[in-house]
């Protein structure tokens, strides 16, 4: 499975609706906000559309599970360079999990959505 939890797969299935589906920066970033309720809870009213306001709110209510995926949102966003490879290959700066969910979501900042979707069963060939 691709997403945290039913829960998270659910929150972002909201999150993309009647968003724009080539955009996959916004996609991106929108996969790791939901992949935490709280942070989603925080960051939700920051989508303006197909934009992100990351300039419109401080931030407050951040814990040390929640910051690493924002800081990976904004840097698969808006291009910058808050989360290193290092910062990565910590475990205690970055869970397992929440290491999982960035993967994740590079792919999807890569493919778009068909990096997280299950693929289609293709018929298999007659010889």
């Amino acid at each position: 499975m691709n997403y945290l939890s039913s829960h998270h797969q659910k929150l972002f299935r909201i999150a993309i609706q009647k968003k724009d589906r080539k955009n996959y920066a916004l996609l991106s970033a929108l996969y790791l906000f939901t992949a935490d309720p709280r942070l989603w809870r925080i960051m939700r009213h920051q989508v303006d559309g197909n934009l992100i306001r990351f300039d419109r709110r401080k931030l407050c209510g951040l814990n040390e599970y929640t910051y690493p995926l924002y800081c990976a949102a904004k840097d698969l966003y808006m291009g910058t360079r808050h989360l290193t490879i290092r910062d990565l290959a910590d475990r205690e700066l970055i869970s397992p999990k929440q290491f999982a969910a960035i993967c994740n979501a590079m792919a999807i900042r890569r493919f778009g959505l068909k990096a997280v979707e299950p693929a289609e069963k293709k018929e298999e060939c007659e010889p």
